[in-house]
């Protein structure tokens, strides 16, 4: 299932589509198509401990999300169609939302495991050194 919607064949991906992938593993998996040798190479992609945790729970996310909605489809296909965000893969077939509630952006990636505003670079030089704005009162 994962090799046809995203294929293997790629050097480097950015931190959004390594995310996006290892949740589609976690289906595939769930589902009973393990691809351990692109998990790990999906994996070495992070650079950080934090990188590799948020890829792992990425992954979790996506097995905890076949077990949770397992029962409401026939088929192992149509579940994978139903979980992964299709519209973003390389072979779009086209098919519509199921009806499964699904917190992602317009990635497919879900909210739990995006990346968070905090951690990018303020615009002035300063900005690194002042208080964020989160902790301020008003």
């Amino acid at each position: 299932m994962y090799e046809r919607a995203f294929g293997t064949d790629w050097r480097t991906i950015s931190d959004e589509e390594a995310i996006r992938r290892m949740y589609a593993l976690g289906v595939s998996t769930a589902l009973g198509a393990p691809n351990s040798s692109e998990f790990e190479r999906i994996r070495r992609q992070a650079n950080t401990a934090y990188g590799r945790s948020v890829l792992q729970l990425s992954f979790e996310e996506g097995k905890q999300r076949v077990a949770r909605n397992r029962g409401e489809f026939d088929s192992k296909e149509d579940l994978w169609d139903a979980l992964v965000d299709e519209a973003q893969t390389p072979s779009t077939t086209g098919r519509a939302d199921v009806g499964i509630r699904k917190p992602t952006d317009n990635q497919g990636v879900p909210d739990a495991v995006g990346r968070i505003d905090v951690l990018d670079v303020q615009r002035d030089d300063f900005g690194r050194i002042r208080l964020p704005d989160f902790l301020r009162r008003e």
